[in-house]
């Protein structure tokens, strides 16, 4: 038999509904659990392009737990969908400061490019690419359509005169290069144990 207090629980549960219950799931309990959940919705909200609720979301997951890096980086993407490239790069910068992986990195340096393209600085635009070219090499996500993006992202910066052109093509070898070179000194190395094994 159900107290009197255990019925009114029972239909406040009822009255917030579904949706509101699952989105208190999904927001956790903790500060870091609770940034993470806030930050997926601003994903999902983000991917519907509901750029005003996106942006929302991840604010909240920064108040939640203000060194929660990936969503300093969405909110940068959101910023830019809003032209508003300096704030992009403001905060962008701001989620480096925090815990964010190499994913995210690769992908934040790919928005700073955008940032910097829109506020009329192509150098830094193409020193932003150029890093994400060479990460996105590296991780091994850098597919024929991202070469070909990027390809046209370089040809539409409005370089200075006398500025070096820079190829694609060219970052993606020295870095596959770099990325082989890097595995086969691995190989070479002897390990921890082999070295004692031999003592």
């Amino acid at each position: 038999m159900m107290n009197n207090s255990s019925e009114r629980l029972l239909k406040t549960v009822k009255l917030m509904g579904t949706a509101l219950v699952l989105a208190l799931l999904l927001t956790g309990c903790g500060t870091k659990e609770e940034a993470a959940g806030l930050h997926q919705t601003g994903t999902v909200a983000f991917m519907l392009n509901c750029d005003e609720a996106a942006a929302t979301y991840f604010k909240k997951a920064i108040d939640a737990n203000p060194q929660y890096g990936p969503s300093y980086i969405m909110l940068g993407d959101c910023y830019l969908r809003e032209g508003k490239p300096q704030e992009a790069v403001d905060i962008i910068l701001k989620g480096f400061e925090f815990n964010i992986d190499k994913g995210q990195q690769r992908l934040a340096h790919r928005k700073l490019a955008r940032a910097y393209k829109e506020l009329g600085q192509p150098e830094k635009a193409l020193e932003q690419i150029t890093i994400y070219t060479r990460m996105s090499v590296y991780q091994e996500k850098f597919d024929p359509q991202k070469l070909n993006e990027t390809e046209e992202f370089v040809s539409e910066l409005k370089l200075p005169e006398g500025h070096e052109v820079v190829s694609i093509s060219q970052i993606m070898e020295d870095t596959i290069k770099a990325r082989e070179s890097s595995k086969n000194a691995t190989k070479d190395e002897p390990s921890l144990l082999n070295m004692l094994n031999i003592m």
